[in-house]
């Protein structure tokens, strides 16, 4: 398999047929470019011509906040257990009791 400059490849046709052949495109893999931005490629299903897609950095994802943990705000916690609606009244009954509760 030969390596692939993104860059080198003609922009993925609107319709996604291939400009060689006319058959259809697929979604081969997806090429870092550089930190933070990648592009997918398509290849053709007949002819295998390389198609460069749309652009997927970092704007598509969301922005992981660099804030150490011990920074962060948390919600607090509500007060008591959570309700278990697996449970029923006579199974927790049965259950509290053996444990001690």
């Amino acid at each position: 398999m030969n390596r692939v400059t993104p860059g080198a490849l003609d922009a993925l046709p609107g319709n996604r047929a291939c400009r060689q052949c006319g058959a259809q495109t697929r979604f081969s893999h997806t090429a870092y470019v550089r930190a933070g931005e990648s592009v997918a490629l398509y290849v053709c299903t007949s002819c295998g011509t390389g198609y460069r897609g749309g652009s997927r950095g970092a704007d598509d994802r969301q922005q992981r906040d660099n804030r150490p943990m011990r920074d962060r705000k948390r919600p607090p916690v509500d007060d008591g257990p959570p309700a278990n609606p697996v449970l029923d009244e006579a199974t927790a009954r049965m259950l509290r009791e053996a444990l001690g509760g």
